[in-house]
């Protein structure tokens, strides 16, 4: 069930890449678990599963404002996110994207709105473990599309290039 549909981009796109971008939000629209991954301090990646939605162009969750999650992304705001699995389709998605603190509090009641408007069986249900938490922003900047009905997984790598619009990344994948 699609929250909202992207604003409409100014960037032309092909038939193609067209078809790509409904795939992706399908699977943003159709699942609502991610693996969220974070860079530590020390180098090392730290990886967690949180609750996502999408609205408009992006991905928002919810984290402890005290967990190592949150201290990880304001250091460093570059994630990988990895969503996936379930009956919703052989398609899966891992992305590059920058996340950020959503600091806007018209933004943050209409996202409150949003939420509060989803009805149970969305699968959202962000459970974080603390009493403080802070709303995240994920904005994606690279998505590779899988599709694991083509053996043994047809990747399309893509760049979005404005809100959900993307363009096939050339060169080496």
């Amino acid at each position: 069930m699609p929250l909202t549909p992207p604003p409409p981009s100014q960037i032309p796109q092909s038939a193609d890449e067209a078809n790509l971008q409904a795939r992706i939000l399908s699977v943003l629209d159709s699942r609502h678990l991610m693996a969220l991954a974070t860079n530590r301090p020390d180098g090392w990646p730290q990886v967690t599963l949180v609750n996502y939605f999408r609205r408009e162009h992006a991905l928002y969750f919810v984290v402890a404002t005290g967990s190592q999650k949150f201290a990880n992304i304001t250091r460093d705001p570059r994630v990988s996110i990895a969503i996936g699995g379930g009956a919703a389709g052989p398609y899966s998605l891992s992305m590059s994207a920058h996340a950020t603190e959503v600091r806007d509090f018209e933004l943050i009641e209409r996202l409150n709105k949003t939420i509060q408007a989803l009805p149970p069986e969305s699968g959202f249900t962000p459970h974080p473990g603390a009493n403080s938490v802070v709303l995240l922003e994920a904005q994606p900047q690279i998505i590779t599309l899988v599709d694991y009905a083509t053996p043994p997984g047809h990747r399309e790598v893509l760049t979005v290039v404005e809100r959900w619009t993307i363009q096939r990344t050339e060169g080496p994948q």
